[in-house]
């Protein structure tokens, strides 16, 4: 019995012992290694809050090798509030949104990192950039994108489903 607590440090030798000291091993370490995890994700933060946010255009001395967006394939496909529809980017088009599916708002400043959508992307706003641009529309993708649709505004018929310009 000597050698027993001796070498077990006391405790009484059963494999209920020998499990709680195990179990407790493992939670200490597993504590650990979450510390350490959540450790390199706030390194990873701080590092990038630091660089500051990412610039679309890639331009200028201060750029630091940031890559520029080549066109609307570099967005991934969104949900358009506007449409109520899914927009796949590289196509420039709206189709139903698979049942399940979790896609950002078109809108979203952390969609990319190149930021929001530009408009030029949109299906209903690409034509209709210059008319906009020469009439003094400025602000955010959506705020455009809701003036070019008042400009070309159109009354449909509920019955007939017959559309026409609005008249002002």
């Amino acid at each position: 019995q000597w050698y027993q607590r001796r070498v077990h440090g006391g405790l009484p030798e059963s494999p209920n012992s020998f499990r709680f000291i195990q179990t407790q091993l493992i939670k200490s370490t597993m504590s650990s290694l979450s510390v350490c995890v959540l450790f390199v994700c706030v390194q990873f933060a701080v590092s990038q809050v630091s660089r500051g946010p990412p610039r679309a255009g890639g331009s200028g001395a201060d750029d630091d090798g940031f890559p520029t967006p080549s066109g609307c394939c570099d967005w991934p496909s969104c949900f358009d509030e506007r449409t109520q529809l899914c927009l796949d980017t590289c196509l420039m088009a709206w189709s139903q949104c698979p049942k399940k599916l979790f896609l950002m708002t078109c809108y979203s400043e952390y969609m990319s990192p190149f930021g929001a959508l530009p408009l030029q992307c949109f299906p209903d706003a690409a034509p209709h950039m210059e008319e906009a641009e020469e009439l003094g529309i400025t602000g955010t993708a959506k705020e455009v994108r809701l003036a070019v649709h008042k400009l070309n505004g159109k009354h449909c018929h509920p019955k007939t489903g017959i559309c026409r310009p609005d008249e002002d």
